[in-house]
């Protein structure tokens, strides 16, 4: 029996002839001048350590990250935990009145100020904004409730031709073309992007109020839709 170097308070010991044949995700082991030294991990995170790194994370990215993500950066986390972390932070938020949540947005998950609150954040003029004209939403709702669609199927509802609202949104990466239709010329289909999802705070397209529910006529002359500070290429 060769004797056992311990390291973070290993307590075992092992014979060198099982030792060569031992395998063991959790253990990480080396042999020196007859000694096997074995350095097992005994100080895993704490629930309250994995919630301080995952809102650590949240509060400065500037974009959605997944579950994936965020376990693979605390590191010491599992993706069903991460879930698990964010319900019991959300809990505590709504509880103590904080002024933030951490919501799922397309598929990742983002901390976002409560609608009430945002005016606050936006008079300090760090959110990059864009104006979008009746015109344009107009034609962002018809390519989101619609889609895909060509253009020409866009200006047969809008009734007037819309080359330019559609440029207009795909600048802004609301709007991209998402296929080809299979007719002469193979005209754009448009679809909406990641992007779009974002801004409006939404997980899936599903999610999108009834369009029943929608009344464009009502909408006013200049609308603000507030945009991510570094939009994701589609």
């Amino acid at each position: 029996m060769l004797p056992v170097a311990l390291c973070r308070h290993a307590f075992c010991c092992f014979d060198v002839s099982c030792f060569d044949n031992w395998n063991c995700t959790h253990h990480h082991t080396t042999r020196s001048e007859g000694c096997a030294l074995i350095f097992i991990d005994q100080n895993p995170m704490t629930t309250l350590e994995q919630k301080q790194a995952l809102e650590t994370i949240l509060f400065v990215a500037t974009k959605p990250l997944s579950p994936k993500q965020l376990a693979e950066m605390i590191g010491d986390c599992e993706t069903g935990q991460v879930r698990e972390l964010v319900l019991e932070l959300n809990t505590a938020y709504e509880k103590t009145g904080r002024v933030f949540r951490i919501d799922p947005v397309a598929d990742g998950l983002q901390m976002h100020t409560l609608p009430e609150h945002k005016k606050w954040a936006q008079s300090l003029e760090t959110v990059k904004t864009i104006k979008l004209s009746p015109a344009v939403m107009e034609t962002l709702a018809i390519i989101a409730y619609k889609q895909p669609l060509t253009r020409a199927g866009i200006e047969f509802i809008r009734g007037v031709d819309s080359s330019h609202t559609i440029r207009r949104l795909m600048q802004q990466k609301l709007v991209r073309i998402v296929g080809r239709e299979m007719l002469p010329g193979r005209p754009g289909l448009y679809g909406t992007t990641k992007s779009f999802l974002e801004v409006f705070g939404l997980t899936k397209l599903k999610h999108l109020p009834a369009l029943s529910e929608l009344d464009m006529s009502k909408l006013p002359e200049k609308s603000q839709l507030e945009l991510p500070l570094e939009s994701e290429e589609e």
